[in-house]
């Protein structure tokens, strides 16, 4: 009998399980004069370190798959010694760093999010120190020589055009080893926290207060912390761990108690919290109160060098993966009662391991779990209802992994990865690669689960520092998203910018649902007041709403269709450029829906500039 169990079980685990294949992301179309390599899988991903001229150019630290032009197809950016951006179109990326003038500095990590909420996200990006290592860890100009490198802002102005903007005096924050964008504050603008690792005890938080006329953003230091116990703090992950409705922070340490700071904006649970306009103090650190301080490591404490934050029981609060270079460890938050249960749930690990990412790769509507490792491959966990979750089908590929990017770069519904590495030191026997672009194939197998894509756009067009705004910033990052089943279970998403070890996921929300063909209704919690209620602002978006399909939530407005889409045809093209023109020339009432469809730029006005944004990227796209 028992025997039956466990073929049934083997079976069925087969059946659920993701398969990844790596994808050719070094082909032509990909980077330009180079030859692609055999592997045995006959799909590649990267080069071989084996000393290939062009092995710099997959090196990287951190990386993004984001919309960067709103033409409904992740784009990608990566850095380390230099940066790249490639334009993602219908699944095949176009290296355009060079000719739209992006930025090629290198970078230790990237983070996006609109920081000045004119529609299009911004690229977030900070250096190393100056001083000796591998690769010196200095940018490599096109005079082939080093300098160092300053943290940059990449201010995304539409159609690919990027203003740079230094916005942190090299003097300030020379080492930094992560960042992450928050708006703490919950006035609709969102702000830069930061972990600096020279001195090894300082955690920041700059709160945005606009920009100067030259274009320059204005940054004010509202809160540091500090503790002199000669450890470094690592990376962050950020989440709104106690459900009040405000994001919290989580900071990894190296040989040191890790810290969580609690955001003190909001307290009491989402439905009924309360205010602070001027707290006492902004975050306290709560760590140890909460037994997440992981301090079992050879008794020095955590390694800790990446985490992240997922509902993977769907109880609708988070639960937190702490990447170390040892014991890495799931914690269970049960009402802000975390338990260790990385025994529990067969995810136990004592290899180096940095960086990490949940998602739904199999769309079972169980949250998986990518965990990034140094020397041996990565180990995808395959999560389901009960405590048997397994890496048999974790990526066979060597990789000193940094980091994890879950995201849905080909639009099919299952999700892919984006795997920034580095040269593996001492590597074991076999063929190492650097970064890699994963292709989740489960649909090719016998997969038939079904999904839900939902991209969500706050209201707010401005940056005004005037309390709890009742709009939200424009990327919506801090919002909650939960879907209600149709057996009656809910699952939950929170768009976060910032986690693993210097990235983050898709600003776009990704649900498998199994075997349904629809879910029952969607809440969305803005990070936002609502001022009827004078709490956090909640949207109900009832259904059935049909699996299989991407939407776009738009605050205070609900679903919309296409950005561009005039004409309502589900393309965008010349018909809709005549179209606007049409309105713009008649001012003819149209529905809201439509009126956002035409406000290219995001000034809630249509005019000639919209009309210019559009025929560019008709022409373009």
């Amino acid at each position: 009998m028992v025997k039956l169990i466990n073929i049934i079980f083997l079976f069925t685990l087969l059946e659920s399980s993701s398969y990844f294949e790596v994808v050719n992301s070094n082909r032509s179309d990909f980077y330009i004069n180079t030859e692609p390599q055999n592997m045995s899988s006959g799909l590649y991903s990267a080069y071989i370190n084996d000393g290939n001229p062009d092995y710099n150019k997959v090196k990287a630290k951190g990386g993004l798959l984001i919309d960067f032009d709103l033409d409904g197809d992740l784009d990608l950016t990566y850095g380390y010694n230099q940066s790249y951006y490639f334009r993602n179109h219908n699944g095949v990326f176009y290296d355009i760093t060079q000719s739209y003038g992006i930025d090629i500095q290198g970078s230790r990590g990237l983070v996006s999010g609109d920081l000045d909420n004119n529609g299009y996200p911004d690229i977030l990006k900070w250096r190393f120190k100056d001083y000796d290592a591998i690769d010196s860890l200095l940018y490599y100009d096109v005079n082939n020589s080093y300098r160092s490198m300053s943290h940059h802002l990449l201010m995304n102005q539409g159609s690919h055009e990027f203003k740079i903007i230094k916005y942190l005096d090299d003097s300030q924050l020379p080492f930094l080893h992560s960042q992450g964008l928050i708006d703490f504050d919950l006035d609709g603008d969102l702000d830069i926290v930061a972990i600096e690792k020279e001195g090894d005890e300082q955690f920041y938080v700059f709160r945005n207060n606009g920009f100067s006329e030259n274009g320059d953003i204005i940054l004010e230091e509202v809160f540091s912390y500090i503790q002199l116990d000669g450890s470094t703090s690592r990376t962050l992950a950020i989440a709104d761990y106690d459900n009040d409705g405000d994001q919290d922070i989580y900071v990894p340490r190296k040989y040191g108690i890790n810290w969580l700071f609690e955001n003190q904006t909001l307290q009491g649970s989402f439905d009924n919290v309360v205010y602070n306009s001027s707290p006492e103090n902004l975050f306290i650190e709560v760590a140890q109160d909460n037994n997440i301080h992981d301090d079992s490591f050879l008794g020095l404490g955590s390694m800790g060098y990446g985490a992240a934050w997922g509902d993977f029981d769907n109880d609708s609060d988070l639960d937190l993966y702490l990447s170390n270079w040892g014991a890495n460890r799931l914690f269970r938050n049960d009402g802000q009662i975390f338990t260790d249960v990385s025994s529990d749930y067969n995810i136990f690990s004592d290899s180096l391991s940095n960086g990490a990412a949940w998602g739904d790769y199999n769309n079972d509507g169980w949250l998986d779990l990518w965990a990034g490792n140094i020397r041996i491959r990565d180990d995808l966990f395959m999560g389901n209802v009960s405590a048997d979750w397994s890496s048999a089908f974790s990526p066979e590929y060597l990789s000193a992994t940094q980091d994890i990017i879950a995201a849905d770069y080909n639009n099919d519904g299952w999700l892919d990865s984006f795997v920034p590495g580095l040269q593996m030191i001492n590597p074991p026997f076999g063929p190492k690669y650097t970064s890699l672009l994963y292709k989740n194939i489960s649909q090719d197998s016998s997969m038939t689960n079904n999904w839900i894509k939902l991209n969500l756009e706050g209201a707010k067009n401005s940056i005004t520092n005037s309390g709890w705004s009742d709009q939200s910033n424009k990327s919506a990052i801090g919002a909650r998203v939960i879907i209600n089943m149709l057996d009656g279970t809910f699952q939950s998403r929170e768009i976060i910018a910032g986690k693993g070890h210097g990235s983050m996921d898709a600003l776009e929300i990704h649900f498998g649902i199994g075997a349904f063909n629809a879910v029952e209704s969607i809440i969305v919690r803005w990070p936002s007041l609502d001022l009827e209620s004078n709490q956090q602002k909640v949207e109900f978006y009832e259904g059935p709403i049909m699996a299989n399909n991407s939407y776009k939530i738009v605050e205070d407005l609900g679903f919309v269709g296409i950005k561009g889409d005039i004409n309502i045809d589900n393309e965008v093209n010349i018909l809709d450029v005549m179209a606007l023109i049409n309105q713009v020339l008649t001012s003819n009432n149209v529905s809201e829906e439509i009126y956002w469809a035409g406000d290219l730029n995001f000034n809630n006005e249509i005019n000639i500039l919209d009309i210019t944004k559009l025929v560019y990227f008709v022409l373009f796209h």
